[in-house]
């Protein structure tokens, strides 16, 4: 039974690590792209402030409350609706009372 749960700890935990050590080395690699200087840098830096002191700049854009749910926040809603009713369905179960069962001997 310990090697059971030993193993399906083992693989839950590999199916979360790997994706997760992927993204966070996904941000060093480049982009395959030609790179650009130290000068090119910087002036593309120096357009950016520019840009973000401009009127009417500010903020990336991204709208912090769009109305399109992507794949995490319907996972999350699907779970909380999951564990909600299992949760509801105990509370209720339990506001029942015991069972009153017959002993046969």
């Amino acid at each position: 039974m310990i090697t059971v749960i030993a193993l399906v700890s083992t693989l839950l935990l590999v199916s979360f690590a790997l994706p997760a050590i992927q993204i966070v080395k996904a941000q060093y690699v480049s982009s395959g792209g030609p790179s650009a200087s130290l000068e090119e840098q910087l002036k593309l830096a120096r357009e950016k402030v520019q840009n973000a002191k401009q009127a009417g700049a500010y903020g990336s854009g991204t709208p912090m409350l769009g109305v399109n749910l992507n794949e995490t926040e319907i996972y999350i809603i699907a779970i909380v609706i999951i564990f909600g009713a299992i949760s509801a369905g105990f509370f209720y179960m339990g506001q029942r009372g015991p069972r009153k069962t017959e002993v046969k001997r």
